[in-house]
């Protein structure tokens, strides 16, 4: 029933949505005043030598971006895979080396927007490759019904990550592709990874890495970097192949290194209204700490 709703304005050109996004942000940030206070912390805890006016502009940013990924989103109800990839320009070069050496491969991302596009781009791309898409579904059913259909419409397969395990079973005897959002926030912190990330000690899910290194599948991480509105170029590199000794910690480590990069470089595009540091840093969770320079000795 919703993707009826939104399909008619998934029809709507996005020069004239982008009118719209406009609006939402600007009541987003200046009227509900949405997650403003999350946003703030956020930010500043990131960010600690910029000046105030440097952070409100990111964060100013932040809800023009918010609000752009939102109508992208619902354009994918409608969006052609050909109109998809005019907005796009990517280089798998490394993940076709990897196919090509027939092997899977795992994707990490972050929230970076768009995610929702790179995860169908990939698809309408690869057609001859299975892409498998880990997603945390929603509590209410006609969303996760919603977002389902936008997902899985180019191809893309999905599986729940609270069942990633069982599902996966279903792709175990054939070429794959698993895209990974990797830095949900955790529930259960002591049972976490930690590493520095963005100034501060920060909580990784432990079971995303834990699964790539028990099938010692390559993997790569995806920059989204915003060139324009509506434009997106996704590059993938390594982050960790396996033929070097694995040490617990490392496929975590390079990626959030990797991750804190590109959102230094585009801050604005990355999802700080969600709660990413819920958890505080404490000294019995130092077993489970773990940075580059320490696991590469």
């Amino acid at each position: 029933m919703i993707a009826l709703l939104l399909y008619p304005i998934s029809l709507i050109p996005l020069r004239i949505l982008y009118f719209f996004s406009d609006g939402c942000a600007y009541l987003l940030y200046n009227v509900f005043k949405y997650r403003r206070k999350v946003v703030q912390e956020n930010v500043a805890k990131s960010f600690p030598h910029l000046e105030a006016k440097e952070r409100t502009a990111i964060e100013k940013k932040f809800y023009t971006n918010f609000c752009d990924h939102f109508i992208e989103t619902i354009k994918l109800l409608s969006m052609t895979e050909k109109e998809l990839q005019t907005h796009i320009t990517a280089d798998y070069t490394e993940l076709e080396k990897i196919l090509a050496n027939h092997q899977n491969c795992h994707v990490y991302l972050g929230h970076q927007f768009n995610w929702e596009w790179a995860n169908a781009h990939i698809a309408s791309v690869l057609k001859s490759t299975n892409i498998v898409v880990a997603y945390k579904p929603l509590t209410s059913k006609p969303f996760n019904d919603l977002m389902f259909k936008i997902r899985s419409r180019f191809g893309s397969k999905m599986v729940s990550s609270k069942n990633m395990k069982r599902e996966m079973e279903a792709f175990a005897d054939k070429q794959h592709v698993l895209i990974l959002v990797a830095d949900q926030n955790p529930n259960v912190p002591k049972k976490s990874f930690w590493t520095s990330f963005l100034s501060q000690r920060t909580a990784f899910i432990s079971g995303t890495e834990l699964y790539t290194a028990a099938h010692k599948t390559p993997t790569l991480f995806a920059e989204m970097i915003h060139e324009g509105r509506g434009q997106y170029k996704f590059v993938v590199t390594p982050v960790f192949d396996f033929t070097s000794q694995y040490k617990t910690g490392i496929i975590t480590t390079i990626f959030t290194e990797k991750l804190e990069k590109t959102i230094k470089s585009n801050p604005e595009n990355y999802l700080w209204s969600h709660k990413r540091w819920k958890h505080a840093y404490k000294n019995e969770y130092s077993k489970r700490f773990f940075d580059k320079a320490m696991l590469l000795q």
